[in-house]
């Protein structure tokens, strides 16, 4: 078994870098952090361009995957480059919502993958915190084996990093789906 990557997954990262350093991310980040997203919505819209959300969203539902691999590329590169917002928030959703299926998966997920929409996500027995929620367009919600959308983005909660703002979501919400989380999401060894 190999587990290098191949020469397109890593012209893909090369792609992803430069695209990241042309964008000045360091400028878009302080943009972010001041409360200012349109340069972080525009970087946003190019990455879509270059197929990140695509990679989580199921090829029925204008997506390129699930792709695991790449999309953990494109992690490496956005972290590095230090993207703000809720990207591996978006990933997840897409990864859960596509697994899910029903009228919210036909709803969310073209706009996942179109890099329209903007979602951050909270896990249950992963912290009471989703982060970025006054960015998102969505704070999808997980508990048990229920994802919900939140009904707001809630109450904000100070965090050391002005970068990457905390949201307690408000409790409830409508039901979009039922999913399966693994155990080892919600924090519990299995």
């Amino acid at each position: 078994m190999g587990f290098l990557l191949t020469d397109e997954q890593r012209e893909f990262g090369r792609s992803l870098d430069a695209l990241l350093t042309a964008a000045d991310t360091p400028a878009v980040l302080r943009a972010w952090a001041a409360g200012d997203h349109g340069p972080g919505r525009a970087l946003w819209g190019r990455l879509a361009d270059a197929g990140v959300f695509a990679l989580a969203v199921p090829e029925a539902d204008g997506g390129l995957g699930p792709l695991p691999v790449e999309s953990a590329v494109a992690c490496v590169e956005l972290g590095r480059h230090a993207v703000p917002g809720p990207v591996a928030e978006t990933l997840a959703a897409g990864e859960l919502l596509g697994g899910a299926g029903g009228p919210a998966a036909k709803e969310w997920l073209p706009r996942i993958a179109a890099g329209t929409a903007v979602v951050s996500l909270l896990l249950d027995g992963h912290g009471p915190y989703a982060l970025d929620a006054d960015a998102a367009d969505a704070v999808f919600t997980v508990t048990g084996d229920e994802l919900r959308i939140a009904p707001g983005p809630g109450s904000p909660v100070v965090s050391v990093d002005p970068a990457r703002r905390l949201f307690r979501p408000e409790p409830g919400g409508e039901v979009v789906a039922a999913c399966s989380v693994s155990p080892r999401w919600r924090g519990r060894d299995t």
